[in-house]
């Protein structure tokens, strides 16, 4: 087995064990986006931005195991994942706690280059189920009900009253 081959099955070894953690929920990175708090002492804003963060590294995640089956061979693919997975490492890291994937994003940057298509294939899917469970424990930290129960409410007052939540009136 070639040292490339090996460095890959140590990382997904890692976000699969990490995976693990998420399906248990015992995953720091869940704990520490569920301390967060915002400017006015509140943590919903920083939840929900969280999961717009992570939702958005795991497309473009997404885009690299697209390109990685549609150009397997091209001398291109390292460099563009590298840049991608990359990207949001910085805040994933700082703005939303999220320390673990980072690590996990950054390791991935600095083995792209040395990965041909399949590996890299290999490397994002093994990521894409690692932010699925990611999302959902996120999500699980969101009062869906109560959101359900409070827009409903304000729906009804806003139609009692004739007036949009905008102030400009019902259409």
């Amino acid at each position: 087995m070639s040292q490339t081959a090996a460095k890959l099955d140590t990382l997904v070894a890692k976000i699969d064990a990490a995976t693990m953690q998420l399906h248990r929920g015992e995953a720091e990175d869940v704990a520490r986006v569920s301390k967060l708090l915002g400017a006015m002492g509140q943590s919903f804003t920083t939840t929900i931005f969280a999961f717009q963060q992570a939702s958005t590294v795991r497309d473009g995640v997404a885009f690299i195991a697209d390109l990685a089956r549609k150009y397997p061979t091209e001398a291109w693919l390292g460099t563009v994942a590298a840049e991608q997975f990359r990207r949001p490492v910085g805040t994933l890291r700082t703005r939303y706690a999220m320390r673990d994937t980072a690590d996990m994003q950054e390791a991935a940057a600095n083995l792209a280059p040395e990965l041909d298509g399949d590996a890299l294939l290999r490397l994002a899917r093994t990521m894409m189920v690692h932010y699925a469970f990611l999302l959902r424990r996120i999500r699980d930290l969101l009062p869906f009900y109560e959101l359900s129960v409070a827009f409903e409410g304000h729906k009804q007052i806003a139609q009692r009253v004739a007036v949009s939540p905008t102030g400009k009136g019902v259409d």
